[in-house]
C-alpha cells in the first residue's frame, strides 16, 4: 500500500521536474506542465499571501496538482516559473517546505540562479548551484530529476556564453482578481 507521504512527494517531484515529453510527440498528455502552472498561479497567490498554515499547505497541493500528468516542454520556462512560486511560498509560508517536507534546500538552490526580478538568470552561479543540488540529494530523494532538469538541460540552453540571460516570456499572470480568501 503507498502511503500519503509517499504520494506526496510523487506530486512534489513532478513541481520541479514534470513528466519528460515522450520522443516524437508520443506524450500519454498534451497538457503541459507550464501552461497548467500559469494557470494555477492566481490561486496559489491567494491562498499563500493569507499566510495560514492551512492555506499555504492546500498552496503546495494545488501546485503539485497542477503539474500532475502533464509534459515539460520548456526546462528554461519551468525554471522560471519555479523560482516564482518558491519566492511567493518562501517569506509567506515560512515554516513548510517546499515542493515538500525534507526537501526544504531545493528552492535555496534555484533561488541562487536568479537576481531579484526573477527573470534574469545568473549563469555564473551555475557552479555554485549544482553544488547546492548535490548536497540536497543527500536528504531529498528526487533532488537529482531537479538537478538535471535545472543544471543539465535548462541552463545549457542559455548560458553558453553569457554570464547573465534575462529570459522575456511571460510565465506568471501579471495581474490576479481580488483574493476570495
Amino acid at each position: 500500500m503507498v502511503s500519503v507521504k509517499e504520494i506526496i512527494s510523487f506530486c512534489a517531484v513532478a513541481f520541479f521536474i514534470g513528466t519528460a515529453k515522450a520522443a516524437g510527440g508520443n506524450s500519454t498528455t498534451d497538457v503541459s506542465c507550464e501552461d497548467q502552472l500559469y494557470d494555477s498561479f492566481c490561486e496559489y497567490k491567494q491562498l499563500v499571501l493569507t499566510q495560514e498554515r492551512e492555506k499555504c499547505l492546500e498552496a503546495r497541493d494545488i501546485l503539485n496538482e497542477a503539474v500532475s500528468n502533464c509534459v515539460a516542454e520548456d526546462p528554461v520556462k519551468r525554471m522560471v516559473q519555479s523560482v516564482h512560486y518558491v519566492r511567493l511560498f518562501a517569506p509567506n509560508c515560512p515554516n513548510i517546505e517546499l515542493p515538500s517536507d525534507g526537501c526544504g534546500q531545493l528552492p535555496t538552490c534555484l533561488q541562487m540562479l536568479f537576481d531579484r526580478s526573477g527573470q534574469r538568470i545568473r549563469c555564473c552561479y551555475k557552479r555554485a548551484a549544482d553544488r547546492c543540488f548535490k548536497n540536497a540529494m543527500n536528504g531529498c530523494s528526487y533532488a537529482a530529476g531537479v538537478r538535471d532538469l535545472f543544471i543539465n538541460q535548462a541552463l545549457p540552453t542559455v548560458c553558453k556564453y553569457n554570464r547573465y540571460f534575462y529570459y522575456e516570456e511571460t510565465v506568471i499572470p501579471s495581474s490576479c482578481p481580488a483574493s476570495q480568501y
